[in-house]
């Protein structure tokens, strides 16, 4: 994960928050992108699924339990970060 952070510090990005993440189905229909920063809780994710009841949302928040029983080995790198400079152009002298 070093290597990725410091590829986007290069590119003119400050890191908010980074961290490993297991994957798993649980993205919701219809919610706004800011919910999605601060899913740290079951609680956080019910509010979602309460405020958006679509059928498939209700269902993963009950597939959520299961889901945490037997996690996935698998992750997902998860970088939240910002943009602060632009990038530019350096002059590069082959021949001098």
């Amino acid at each position: 994960m070093n290597e990725i952070l410091s590829m986007l510090r290069e590119a003119g990005f400050e890191i908010m928050k980074a961290y490993y993440s297991i994957v798993n189905d649980l993205t919701f229909i219809n919610a706004e992108p800011d919910d999605y920063l601060g899913i740290s809780s079951f609680k956080e994710m019910l509010g979602i699924a309460l405020k958006k009841p679509t059928k498939l949302n209700i269902l993963r928040i009950l597939a959520y339990p299961i889901v945490k029983l037997k996690p996935d080995t698998r992750q997902l790198m998860v970088i939240t970060a910002k943009k602060i400079k632009e990038q530019s152009l350096q002059n590069l002298e082959r021949w001098g």
